[in-house]
């Protein structure tokens, strides 16, 4: 093969390569907040929106609970993959849906690098069903980070023999 041929297909390579490059949505320019109080979800939710609308590769930097589902928001509005990132911290979220049901993105990456908490009270949560739950979301990845439930004082309700909510799952 000559030389032109090969540096020609290296050029288209490197070009298309260029052209795929994400968009960052960080959940703390949508409201997150990284203090293990401050719920967060609206942030995500928000961020997820914007990150699907969008029509180039997205991440989503993700910070708390309303930050969170601003950041879904985000990265759903994206017609190419999108990032979510959650940097180092503790997150609470109250409850969150991701529903993916109007996502343009048909790849999602959600990368946590901190600890999603949910709160600590069992009773603010504790009937819903789901703390995070995901809805007609294909092509979603989660990796790294903790959920962290705090079920401790549910399960000790539980133990006792106390009428205790039935808990909630991530979905």
């Amino acid at each position: 093969m000559s030389h032109l041929a090969i540096f020609s297909l290296l050029f288209i390579f490197l070009f298309n390569f260029s052209l795929a490059t994400n968009t960052i949505y960080n959940v703390q320019n949508y409201g997150a907040k990284s203090n293990g109080q401050t719920d967060s979800s609206n942030a995500f939710l928000s961020a997820w929106k914007a990150a699907c609308a969008s029509t180039s590769p997205a991440t989503i930097y993700v910070d708390s609970s309303n930050a969170f589902l601003s950041a879904w928001k985000a990265a759903c509005a994206s017609t190419s993959p999108a990032t979510i990132y959650v940097p180092r911290g503790n997150y609470l979220i109250r409850s969150a849906e991701f529903n993916g049901e109007t996502c343009k993105s048909k790849a999602i990456i959600i990368r946590i690098d901190g600890t999603l908490l949910a709160p600590s009270d069992y009773n603010v949560i504790g009937n819903e069903g789901s703390w995070i739950k995901f809805e007609k979301a294909n092509g979603v990845s989660i990796f790294g980070g903790t959920f962290d439930g705090q079920g401790a004082s549910l399960w000790s309700c539980k133990t006792s023999g106390k009428n205790c909510p039935k808990g909630t799952t991530v979905r």
